[in-house]
């Protein structure tokens, strides 16, 4: 995959947030039709699942085209943030961790040091669980923050947390995992605006990274 301009990122990010939102939008006005066809109870279930599941995709996927875009920018690492040197030598780190030996440590420094002259790159493979940022099919709080940092940019969404983990996700997690309804009406028309809330916001916080080339070293 190919994102060399802001242009061409801006593109893509507009067409996975366009269909994502049309798709919800489709289904909040068939809840407010009431539609004939479903029971309103199952369309609400079901938009709940659908609103989690494109939350957690609108996020992995625009994460991951922000890192292809600074890929494409061919930039050494001594210029970027350090977030992206740690998506290069992630397993070297890991590797280092299980390791006791003052030898392998020196040969991490040694790379540590050498790394500073390579450009930045990483292959960019789309299948689950192979791309560079993976949402682990659960996207909480904890895992949301860690995507933001691991991108270089600061989260503005502390406020959403107890939403997150313990509205939106807790009614997800009941529905799923094909619990019965309960008494209370799962409050779809909240969750629809807090999601596309936050998926317009993390939109525009990436573009404007890419525009004021937030992933370099100040």
């Amino acid at each position: 995959m190919k994102i060399r301009s802001i242009e061409k990122l801006e593109e893509m990010i507009d067409k996975d947030f366009s269909w994502r939102k049309m798709e919800l939008l489709q289904l909040k006005m068939a809840i407010e039709k009431n539609n004939a066809t479903l029971s309103k109870k199952t369309l609400i279930r079901s938009g709940i699942a659908l609103l989690c599941a494109h939350w957690e995709g609108f996020i992995r996927s625009v994460a991951n085209y922000y890192v292809v875009y600074v890929c494409n920018q061919k930039i050494k690492f001594k210029y970027l943030k350090e977030n992206f040197v740690a998506f290069k030598l992630k397993k070297d780190v890991i590797n280092l961790g299980s390791s006791q030996k003052n030898t392998v440590h020196t040969k991490f420094i040694l790379r540590l040091e050498s790394i500073k002259e390579e450009v930045f790159y990483i292959k960019y493979d789309d299948r689950p669980f192979n791309r560079i940022i993976n949402t682990n099919s659960n996207l909480n709080f904890d895992l949301f923050d860690e995507i933001i940092k691991s991108i270089g940019l600061e989260n503005i969404y502390e406020t959403k947390k107890n939403y997150i983990d313990n509205e939106m996700l807790k009614y997800r997690h009941e529905i799923v995992h094909g619990e019965n309804y309960k008494d209370t009406e799962y409050n779809f028309y909240e969750v629809y605006n807090q999601v596309l809330f936050i998926m317009e916001s993390f939109k525009s916080q990436v573009i404007e990274a890419a525009e004021i080339k937030g992933y370099l070293k100040l």
